[in-house]
């Protein structure tokens, strides 16, 4: 009787409680709410340059660990206003700022367009670089550089936003992806430069493409890549991002001078073969791609060459262009998988020390572009018609802008640059954020 009792009283005391604690609710099941579109603005435009060239081993070269900028890069930019829009300069860095209560001007190539060069002659940098002030990313792909013997690559990311970047590192090598420590939890500071030597990551290593991913804030990046044969300085230049991967990739721009000295060279001394021309493949996805390159000259009288190479999955692969005489080329590179694609070249004289350049597969585009020229040099650009395969060449003035057109067909252009005999070439870029309208539904 005492159990029966006890449990009917734990019972009302539960519907009690639940009565007390857990009070009924009504509900009545409406419509969702509408969607409501929202405007987004565009940020304002921001053009980064990496500026003045660095040195392993600080002011006196003998720091381990340090890098210190040598000389001051030469920086060349067009900025036409737009709605009262302004610009501003800083070492390397160009800002648009909107007129208050203006919208944003439209951006591309025809409202800023901005690069960079720089020569040297020293006893370890010997060369000219040149590079595209880049608007910066949280993904960005780099095909070129080379760690072995003589050979020095430096990533350089440079963070001016006003939050800190963690960066992780993915980079592919002739035998697949490269498994290393110092591949992630990569601080690049806010309004700094972080410079990490890829021989720390992946030494003695002659092909490799570098995927720089961030979180927190957007980088710009790029690859220094030089070269010194015994104690001279021979060659030095930017590797410039990757445009997107493809099945056809087009290269204009491969400019051959000095081919005779270069086999004698070469004949002489194999340390010299890397300045024969190289194409360098990697294949991104989870099958093999049979690569075909069509090396076709501007005129009838330069003979070009086709190579054809089967390429692994996740790999990178040199593959070498001999026998190209003086000339100018272009590259048209085919495969049954998305790739990417670069070229190294260089230039070869008597009297001067060789130089050489990388050479990323250009952007394809129809619509207007602008591109500015440095003020000194002789400057070329190569233009390849992806429709009628009709390949030009044409000299631009020093100092001045070229301006594309609107053409009803696919261009692909490379501006290359010759400086006393020392290379270097820009790619044609229409750098933009993008805005735009976003449905939310609010609640």
């Amino acid at each position: 009787m005492f159990k029966r009792f006890l449990l009917i009283a734990l019972v009302v005391s539960g519907i009690v409680a639940s009565s007390l604690f857990f009070p009924k609710f009504s509900y009545q099941i409406a419509s969702a709410p509408s969607e409501s579109e929202l405007v987004v603005q565009a940020r304002d435009l921001q053009l980064v340059c990496p500026g003045g060239l660095y040195r392993a081993g600080g002011a006196t070269g003998n720091t381990l660990g340090n890098f210190a900028q040598v000389g001051q890069a030469k920086f060349f930019s067009e900025f036409n206003s737009m709605n009262g829009a302004t610009i501003a300069s800083d070492q390397g860095i160009f800002t648009v700022k909107s007129a208050p209560g203006n919208s944003a001007p439209q951006q591309g190539s025809t409202l800023l367009n901005a690069n960079q060069y720089q020569k040297v002659a020293g006893a370890t940098l010997h060369g000219l670089a040149a590079t595209n002030c880049q608007l910066p990313s949280n993904d960005i792909w780099l095909l070129g550089g080379d760690t072995t013997i003589g050979r020095e690559a430096l990533l350089v990311m440079r963070n001016t936003s006003a939050v800190d970047a963690t960066v992780s590192l993915e980079i592919f090598s002739e035998g697949g992806k490269v498994s290393a420590p110092g591949l992630s939890g990569i601080s690049v500071i806010a309004g700094s430069t972080t410079v990490i030597p890829l021989a720390g990551i992946v030494p003695k290593t002659r092909s490799f493409m570098t995927h720089v991913q961030s979180s927190g804030g957007a980088v710009a990046a790029w690859i220094q890549q030089r070269t010194v044969r015994g104690l001279t300085a021979a060659g030095v230049d930017y590797i410039s991002p990757s445009p997107s991967f493809s099945k056809e990739l087009v290269l204009p721009g491969l400019f051959i001078r000095g081919s005779a000295e270069l086999a004698k060279l070469v004949a002489k001394d194999s340390n010299y073969q890397d300045l024969v021309p190289v194409l360098r493949v990697f294949v991104p996805g989870a099958k093999p791609a049979t690569v075909t390159a069509q090396i076709a000259g501007s005129n009838a009288t330069t003979f070009g060459t086709v190579v054809r190479q089967l390429v692994n999955a996740g790999t990178v692969m040199d593959i070498e262009i001999p026998g190209l005489q003086d000339g100018d080329y272009v590259a048209v590179v085919s495969a049954d998988e998305e790739i990417q694609a670069s070229i190294r070249f260089s230039r070869v004289s008597a009297t001067t020390k060789p130089d050489f350049t990388w050479l990323a597969a250009a952007e394809k585009f129809s619509g207007a572009r602008n591109i500015s020229i440095p003020t000194e040099g002789i400057s070329k650009l190569s233009i390849y018609d992806t429709v009628t395969a009709v390949y030009k060449v044409v000299t631009v003035a020093p100092g001045s802008t070229y301006r594309f057109s609107p053409s009803a067909n696919e261009l692909a252009a490379k501006l290359i640059v010759d400086i006393d005999s020392n290379l270097a070439n820009l790619s044609v870029l229409d750098q933009k954020n993008v805005g735009g309208a976003l449905k939310v539904n609010l609640r």
